[in-house]
C-alpha cells in the first residue's frame, strides 16, 4: 500500500506541471496578443479630410453703399443678405431689357454662384418686396452695382450722419483737380455749377434724396452712388452734391485731416469749430511763449512768419524754422554764418545777430 501510494503520488505530481505549462502557455499567448493589441492602437490614422474654415457672419456697418468686401478667399456682396435695395435704374445699358422697376425694393435673398459661362459674377438673388416676385442680378462689371441699386441702410445710415446739419463749405482746397459737373456744387433748380461760392459759409442739410442716371448726363463710366446731400444757404439758395467721387469711393482728402470733407467741399460744423477752438488756444499759447521771450514786438513778426535785421539765431528758428543748409566763414574777426532756406539766404555776424536777408 505504501508503495501504491507513492507511485499513485508520482503520478499526480507528474501530471500536474504539465497541465500548469498549458495555462502558462495561454496566458503568454494572451499578453502576447494585447501587447500586440496595445501597440498598433499608438498609430494614428490622420484624417484627410479637408475642414473648410469657419468664417464669421458679416455685419453690415452700413457705411459704404454696393460695395463687396472680403469673404472666405474673394471679395463678394454676402454682407448685404437680408439688406432691402432700392432699384434706380441703369440708362447706359444697349441692347439689355432689365426687370426691375425703378422705385421698387428688393431684398438680397443670397448669393449665387459665379456663371462664367453667361459671363454673369457676384449674382444675387433678389426678391421684390411688394410682388414677392423672384429676380437675379448679375454682370461682368459689378462695380456698376453702386449707381444702379442703393442700399437702403446705407441711406438710413448717411441721413443720421448728415441730415439738419451745419457745415462749412471750405471748397476744394487740399484736392486733386476736379472734372465734371458732378464734382463739384450744382444748384438744385437750375442743375448747374455755381462757381465762385464763398469760403466759410455755412450750410444746412435740409435732405438726402437719390439722383437717378438720365442718358446723355456724361456719367457713363462714373462709379458712384446716386445718393446726393441737399444743403441750404440763405445767400446761395439750395444746391446738392455727391457724396462720393467717380470711382465709387469716399472723397479722399490728400491733406488726410482727421475727419475728411463731406461731398470733398464740406466740413461738419462742429467739428470745423471744434478744431478752430483748438487751433486758436494753441496759437494763443504760442504768442505767450513768444512775448515772454522775446518781446511783443518781436513775437508779432515772428507769429506772421517774418523775420528782420538785429534779430537773433533763436528768433529765426521760431519763424522760418530749421535751415536747409549752414556755410560758415571764418576770419580774423570771427566766424560769420550763411543760414539757407531755399532760395532765400539769412546773414548772421560773429555775435549771432542777423545782418542781412537776401530773397
Amino acid at each position: 500500500m505504501p508503495a501504491f501510494a507513492d507511485n499513485n503520488e508520482t503520478y499526480k505530481l507528474g501530471k500536474e506541471p504539465k497541465r500548469r505549462r498549458t495555462i502558462m502557455k495561454n496566458l503568454f499567448l494572451v499578453i502576447v496578443l494585447l501587447l500586440s493589441t496595445n501597440t498598433y492602437s499608438q498609430i494614428k490614422i490622420m484624417n484627410t479630410e479637408v475642414q473648410k474654415p469657419i468664417y464669421d457672419n458679416f455685419v453690415y456697418d452700413s457705411l459704404r453703399n454696393m460695395s463687396p468686401q472680403k469673404y472666405e478667399d474673394k471679395y463678394t456682396y454676402h454682407h448685404l443678405i437680408g439688406q432691402s435695395l432700392l432699384y434706380c435704374g441703369d440708362p447706359y445699358s444697349y441692347g439689355t431689357r432689365s426687370n426691375f422697376k425703378v422705385g421698387n425694393y428688393y431684398r438680397v435673398d443670397g448669393i449665387l454662384p459665379d456663371d462664367t459661362g453667361r459671363g454673369l459674377y457676384h449674382r444675387l438673388s433678389l426678391t421684390d418686396v411688394n410682388s414677392g416676385a423672384k429676380f437675379e442680378e448679375g454682370g461682368i462689371f459689378t462695380d456698376e452695382y453702386n449707381f444702379k441699386w442703393v442700399v437702403l441702410g446705407h441711406y438710413e445710415k448717411m441721413k443720421s450722419l448728415y441730415m439738419n446739419k451745419d457745415f462749412i463749405y471750405l471748397g476744394n482746397i487740399g484736392y486733386s483737380r476736379y472734372y465734371g459737373k458732378q464734382n463739384y456744387l450744382i444748384n438744385l433748380e437750375t442743375d448747374t455749377v455755381t462757381k465762385n461760392v464763398e469760403t466759410k459759409t455755412i450750410w444746412t442739410c435740409v435732405d438726402i434724396q437719390v439722383k437717378p442716371r438720365i442718358k446723355g448726363d456724361g456719367m457713363d463710366i462714373d462709379k458712384r452712388s446716386p445718393i446726393v446731400l441737399i444743403l441750404d444757404n440763405a445767400q446761395f439758395g439750395k444746391h446738392y452734391c455727391y457724396l462720393e467721387d467717380e470711382s465709387g469711393k469716399p472723397y479722399k482728402n490728400i491733406d488726410n485731416e482727421e475727419m475728411p470733407l463731406v461731398c470733398g467741399k464740406f466740413q461738419l460744423k462742429s467739428y470745423y469749430d471744434k478744431v478752430k477752438a483748438i487751433s486758436i488756444a494753441a496759437k494763443n499759447k504760442r504768442k505767450a511763449d513768444l512775448t515772454r521771450k522775446y518781446g511783443a514786438s518781436n513775437a508779432d513778426i515772428i507769429l506772421q512768419g517774418k523775420i528782420r535785421i538785429g534779430m537773433n539765431k533763436n528768433m529765426c528758428r521760431d519763424s522760418w524754422g530749421e535751415p536747409d543748409d549752414i556755410n560758415k566763414t571764418t576770419t580774423t574777426y570771427g566766424t560769420n554764418e550763411q543760414w539757407v532756406y531755399g532760395y532765400s539766404y539769412v546773414y548772421f555776424d560773429e555775435n549771432g545777430q542777423i545782418t542781412a536777408i537776401q530773397n
